[in-house]
């Protein structure tokens, strides 16, 4: 993700695509991850829990609304 400076770590993404991934998941899916990674995906809660026990990061929650409305946290 090259926003902000770049190094960004995308862990859920989701949009209008067809067909749409279904995020209503069983925990275990969420553990271990889902989706396609050039889509909508979670990255599974196994892979956050090993990258972010590495160091201390900072979250930035970017949004999109249906027109197109930015914004981020």
């Amino acid at each position: 993700m090259n926003t902000d400076g770049g190094g960004w770590t995308v862990f859920q993404k989701r949009g209008d695509y067809t067909p749409r991934e279904d995020f209503y998941r069983t925990w275990l899916e969420y553990k271990r991850g889902f989706g396609d990674l050039q889509r909508q995906f979670w990255l599974g809660n196994d892979r956050l829990s090993i990258m972010t026990n590495q160091d201390s990061y900072r979250l930035r929650v970017d949004l999109e609304d249906f027109d197109a409305q930015k914004r981020f946290a």
